[in-house]
């Protein structure tokens, strides 16, 4: 009877092996067939983007649309400003709408993942990990007739520091957002690196602020040395009056190219017939006179977004803050 038990178990066990091997194995062709995207995402036109389900039993329809923006600043001062819009969307779509505000870049994702987020906006350094990992389908940026305006990472300090270049940046407090954030990561990580060899936590001290503006606030009050952000965030926080004008307290160390803006999009998830109706309400809704044309006042309109071309420079900043991570041996 114990040679038995042995057998079936060492079977079981074997089973088990093959098994995960062979997800292994699937997990890998998946990734080389797919690209970036996570093996529960199928790419089948290349466009780096996760398909809508074959199955339309995993389609989603729901009543209620929930709508967030990015995490950025203060959910509840952007509320207000996409009421508007969120009215326009519902009269599109036939849906309710509902604000959800996120406080996190990894709740937003997962909430996306999970299907519980179905329209939303995604800062520029979290669309990569949103597209790959929480099912995202970017389609529109706001910009201009033009094209879209796109933001700059800066590093910038107090005046009363005396800090001017980047070699004045060693040894001192540097703050960064998250750990998801392009601006506030990814992309000074990877440029003090590549441009003027400078390394996190050896060349540097790194604080994390949670936000954007809690870097630039914390630099104004003198609570880091510096602090890697957003250009357009520091330009909403002074005609907010949240800040005053930069030239009275601030220099730009650093300013880098232009980066694509937030990407709005949907669940990959949604219905096909669903996910037009969302697209058109985004391309067709009027600015003019709208909080969105006061808050973004150097955009008029929200703009298509090709994901694989308008945002490899972002993937290419990530594959760099990487290099560094291997450097440090995070």
């Amino acid at each position: 009877m114990k040679k038995i038990l042995t057998v079936l178990f060492a079977a079981l066990v074997c089973a088990s092996f093959v098994f995960a091997l062979g997800s292994k194995e699937q997990a890998a062709i998946n990734r080389k067939q797919y690209g970036e995207l996570d093996p529960v995402y199928v790419d089948k036109n290349g466009d780096m983007i996760a398909d809508v389900p074959e199955d339309a039993s995993q389609w989603l329809d729901p009543d209620t649309l929930i709508f967030a923006y990015a995490p950025v600043e203060d959910p509840a001062v952007y509320e207000e400003v996409f009421v508007s819009f969120q009215k326009y969307l519902e009269k599109k779509t036939g849906k309710k709408v509902k604000w959800f505000a996120v406080t996190n870049y990894a709740t937003q994702i997962e909430a996306m993942r999970a299907g519980r987020l179905h329209v939303s906006g995604f800062a520029a350094g979290t669309v990569q990990d949103a597209v790959n990992t929480g099912g995202f389908v970017p389609f529109a940026v706001m910009g201009t007739e033009k094209g879209f305006v796109g933001y700059r990472m800066a590093i910038i300090a107090n005046k009363s520091t005396g800090i001017k270049t980047i070699d004045d940046l060693k040894g001192k407090n540097v703050a960064f957002v998250s750990e998801s954030s392009n601006s506030g990561y990814s992309a000074p990580r990877a440029i003090l690196y590549q441009k003027f060899n400078v390394l996190p936590n050896k060349d540097y001290k790194v604080s994390f602020s949670g936000k954007h503006d809690n870097s630039i606030t914390g630099v104004y009050n003198n609570d880091y040395d510096a602090a890697a952000i957003a250009d357009t965030v520091m330009q909403r926080m002074i005609a907010g009056g949240r800040v005053p004008a930069a030239q009275e307290w601030c220099t730009f160390v650093f300013e880098s190219d232009i980066f694509p803006p937030t990407a709005w999009g949907v669940n990959y998830r949604i219905k096909p017939e669903l996910q037009a109706k969302i697209k058109d309400a985004f391309l067709t809704y009027d600015w003019s006179g709208s909080k969105l044309k006061d808050t973004w006042p150097e955009n008029d309109r929200f703009i298509p977004v090709d994901y694989a071309k308008d945002y490899a420079l972002l993937r290419e900043i990530r594959e760099g803050s990487k290099k560094v991570a291997e450097l440090l041996g995070e």
